[in-house]
């Protein structure tokens, strides 16, 4: 180090950063080639020690104090250096699961800085930015990407670092403005030289996050100011979703200009994340075993995928299932005794297998024909089914890694209908159905209503109500009669409830189905008077009123399963019963209850005819149920 005006002996730079005994500002701290003959130390100054030297050799400048020169050590590193191979661009690429049409953008970026190398010759000079936007889902390798950009650009000597530097809200955004200045000051003038990749920019661009936008915009300042400077060593990747273009240029207008350049990251197909996989076992030092081949990977990875929302998916799938599989192949050695190195690195297909994934469920055909095999609901059916090819087709799309795959949209629904018209049985079927479409992992139905979800004591509700949440994770809640969750404007509990219902159905919704049932009229009146339950439960299905002639079949399905049948008189007189309880247009009649009830009546009655007669009778007549029957 040597200071402008005054030579200096030389030492190695052993910290740059601020410094409280000097009010904050940047200092260098340096170890010293000599003893110093006066103001040496070994580190510590003033009480504050940011690195260790032997005493006497330590010292603190300022930082615009201090020039960095070409040291022995440094002329033999880069030597070191010019001796590696020659960066394989082809190859490194090669090394990156997908994205072809990222890896098709870099070769030519490559190609475009060499041949704007040959012009610049001839005064003609490319003055476009080198930073870009890397728009993907969160799982996508970003960082793969950058390390790789890194590499090209440093070979090309338009870097003079290969190194890549990530960057997070964590990193940029302080507790006050001053705090945050120096921390993006600080990482920046770091990471200088190199690739900056800033992973979470929409997280920066809340309304209400003053410190996030100004990080944000001290960032784009400072690559600005490069550019104005003509200086590229230093270049930008900002990876973030599609969703979070708009906030990020309405927070930094300037981010279009200065990173003119998109790279469009499609999602993985079902077999790159099996290949994606394979490398990060291979990365963690595991192997698969022999008998776990890709075909058999992609089976396993095919529900996985289906059910995972996009900014959990690619890489992050990937790490969370390498994560468990190598937690539950710990828990199998250790039980095994082995000491063998190829069972104890090795991953089997076991391991990949969650034990709550009910492997057991039923399959998609056999749920569906249980929905057919209910009596009359054809409005209903064709919702549910339409439903299910909804998420077939997205599962398709999603398996392919194709655009609009996205299967987390949101399922929670209103059951409209009165008491007795199948509302709790569809429920059940279609908590199936999304089990075995991979949607939901369980796949069973929790029953609650407003008994169960409000306390009659302040401060308990809310705990009640994640207690019924929390048991139904992986499954579907049915809140029945959910319009008494809240009876009027001063029920503060029953709001509790709701409010907090509504919360935790937005924490878990990709872990959780519900449905809020009850009459039409009144669960039209919640959902008018609660906009949040409205915009949370977008899907309504209403359950009509069975027929005439439904009800009979509802009827003769329930006497079926007890071993009995109808006269053709009796069968003319429940009809003639059934319709006129159709034309009631009451709520509790013209349902699938209430056939039950009169089905039950009309048995006890025939029980108490036969009783009276005390003769023996023919094995037949104590299956019939008789018109006297129903007229009792």
């Amino acid at each position: 180090a040597r200071r402008r005006q005054q030579q200096l002996p030389q030492g190695l730079v052993m910290f740059v950063g601020p410094c409280d005994f000097a009010d904050g500002k940047e200092m260098v701290g340096i170890r010293m080639d000599n003893k110093q003959q006066s103001g040496g130390h070994d580190g510590k100054e003033k009480g504050e020690r940011h690195f260790r030297c032997e005493n006497g050799h330590g010292c603190y400048l300022l930082l615009d104090d201090v020039t960095v020169i070409t040291s022995a050590a440094e002329r033999a590193a880069r030597a070191a250096e010019d001796a590696k191979e020659p960066f394989d661009l082809e190859s490194e690429l090669h090394n990156i699961v997908g994205i072809e049409a990222v890896k098709g953008h870099i070769l030519s970026m490559r190609n475009r800085l060499e041949v704007g190398r040959r012009r610049a010759a001839f005064g003609v000079q490319d003055t476009r930015p080198l930073n870009m936007l890397l728009v993907g889902n969160r799982g996508m390798d970003f960082k793969g990407v950058a390390q790789v950009l890194a590499g090209m650009l440093h070979s090309l000597d338009v870097t003079t670092s290969p190194k890549v530097t990530e960057l997070s809200r964590k990193d940029i955004v302080g507790s006050n403005t001053e705090q945050t200045e120096k921390m993006c000051t600080s990482v920046l003038r770091k990471a200088s030289g190199g690739i900056v990749l800033l992973t979470d920019a929409p997280s920066l661009c809340e309304k209400s996050d003053h410190y996030g936008q100004m990080a944000l915009g001290q960032v784009a300042h400072y690559f600005e100011d490069l550019e104005s400077k003509q200086t590229r060593d230093t270049v930008l990747l900002v990876a973030l979703p599609r969703s979070g273009l708009a906030s990020v240029f309405t927070t930094a207008p300037g981010m279009s200009t200065l990173a003119p350049t998109q790279l469009e990251f499609m999602d993985y197909s079902t077999d790159e994340v099996a290949q994606l996989l394979e490398k990060t076992v291979e990365s963690r030092g595991f192997k698969l075993h022999a008998d776990l081949n890709r075909e058999k990977l992609v089976d396993i990875l095919k529900p996985a995928i289906a059910r995972c929302p996009e900014d959990k998916a690619g890489k992050v799938l990937v790490d969370k299932l390498v994560d468990e599989a190598i937690h539950r192949q710990t828990d199998r050695v250790h039980l095994s005794n082995t000491v063998s190195k190829a069972s104890l690195l090795s991953l089997t297909e076991e391991d990949f297998v969650e034990p709550d994934a009910n492997p057991g469920g039923d399959s998609l055909e056999m749920v569906l024909g249980r929905l057919d095999g209910i009596i009359g609901l054809g409005g209903v059916k064709n919702h549910v089914r339409s439903l299910v090819a909804q998420l077939e087709l997205a599962q398709k799309k999603k398996l392919a890694g194709l655009p609009g795959s996205k299967v987390n949209a949101c399922m929670h629904m209103v059951f409209s209908g009165n008491p007795g018209t199948g509302k709790t049985t569809v429920a059940r079927i279609v908590a199936e159905l999304l089990q075995a479409l991979g949607y939901l992992k369980r796949g069973h139905l929790v029953e609650t209503d407003r008994a169960g979800l409000v306390a009659p004591y302040v401060g308990q509700t809310a705990i009640k109500t994640q207690e019924v949440v929390q048991s139904a994770i992986g499954g579907m809640l049915f809140v029945d009669e959910a319009y008494a969750l809240v009876k009027d404007v001063k029920d503060s509990f029953g709001r509790e409830a709701l409010d907090t219902l509504i919360k935790l159905v937005e924490d878990h919704r990709d872990q959780l189905v519900v449905v809020l049932a009850g009459y039409p009229v009144e669960m039209n009146e919640l959902m008018a008077h609660n906009p949040g339950v409205r915009s949370r439960f977008p899907t309504t299905i209403l359950f009509e009123d069975y027929s005439v002639s439904e009800l009979m079949q509802i009827a003769r399905q329930f006497l079926g399963s007890q071993h009995l049948n109808l006269t053709d008189e009796a069968s003319a007189m429940l009809e003639k019963q059934l319709g006129v309880m159709v034309d009631a247009k009451d709520v509790q009649n013209g349902n699938g209850r209430a056939v039950r009830n009169v089905v039950e009546q009309a048995m006890r009655a025939q029980a108490l005819r036969l009783s009276d007669n005390k003769a023996s009778l023919a094995p037949h007549l104590l299956s019939i149920i008789e018109a006297a029957d129903l007229i009792a």
